[in-house]
């Protein structure tokens, strides 16, 4: 009886705090939203290009799904996971208390202006659905550049043929944001989502010199999306 009512607390908890974007597995039971980011293809992606990483720095944690998941690798001996949004970070710390992962640091960030090099230096940079959801991805690209020689990225992008704008040299578009009342939405009115050509040129001018390019879904139902992984090396 006693395990029973802990299972409903449990889920008048979770209750309490959603919406949930991520599902969490705890004690062979599913609680939160719909997102697997425990078993997201894009973590063993990121290992398979960064198989020695043991610091690394996740940027837009949201509810920690993939935080969790990165530290839970053998050789990871430190997650930074930044994200902008309270309401995310405590849930997430919420969540981090019910499976006792030591590994990860949350850190509130918002990515537009923080000085992520107060964070230090990281082996590898974790930035899976971030990069178009920001003004200026060419300053946190510079940023990341500045801490890690090694960069894993998914991210949506603009095709050739809905190119509207030359911003900062790059070519691309602006994308309107949902606002802050949207969980899966940039902190600011708008993004710019640069063409496939602008990104990987923005990643060789900060000095990554091998860009691998993972995967291109050319039919995401959000748009066009790629994987890539950077290196100096």
């Amino acid at each position: 009886m006693a395990q029973r009512v802990q299972q409903i607390d449990l889920a008048h908890e979770f209750e309490r705090r959603k919406p949930w974007v991520t599902k969490f597995l705890i004690d062979g039971r599913e609680y939160g939203g719909h997102f697997d980011a425990m078993n997201d293809g894009r973590i063993s992606q990121f290992f398979q290009y960064f198989p020695g990483a043991s610091t690394i720095l996740e940027l837009g944690a949201l509810e920690g799904g993939h935080s969790f998941s990165l530290a839970n690798q053998p050789v990871v001996k430190r997650v930074v996971a930044a994200e902008g949004r309270p309401s995310n970070i405590e849930k997430a710390l919420f969540v981090q208390a019910l499976i006792g992962s030591k590994k990860v640091e949350f850190v509130e960030a918002n990515l537009e202006d923080f000085d992520l090099l107060a964070l230090g230096n990281f082996d590898a940079v974790f930035c899976s659905g971030l990069l178009y959801h920001v003004p200026e991805p060419w300053t946190l690209i510079e940023r990341c550049a500045q801490l890690s020689s090694n960069l894993f990225i998914w991210t949506h992008y603009a095709g050739e043929d809905e190119v509207e704008k030359v911003v900062h040299g790059l070519r691309g578009k602006w994308h309107r944001e949902g606002g802050l009342g949207d969980p899966l939405s940039g902190l600011s009115k708008k993004s710019f989502w640069p063409t496939l050509g602008s990104l990987i040129n923005m990643l060789t001018k900060n000095g990554y010199r091998t860009v691998h390019l993972i995967e291109n879904a050319l039919k995401h139902p959000n748009g066009l999306a790629v994987t890539l992984a950077a290196t100096k090396a």
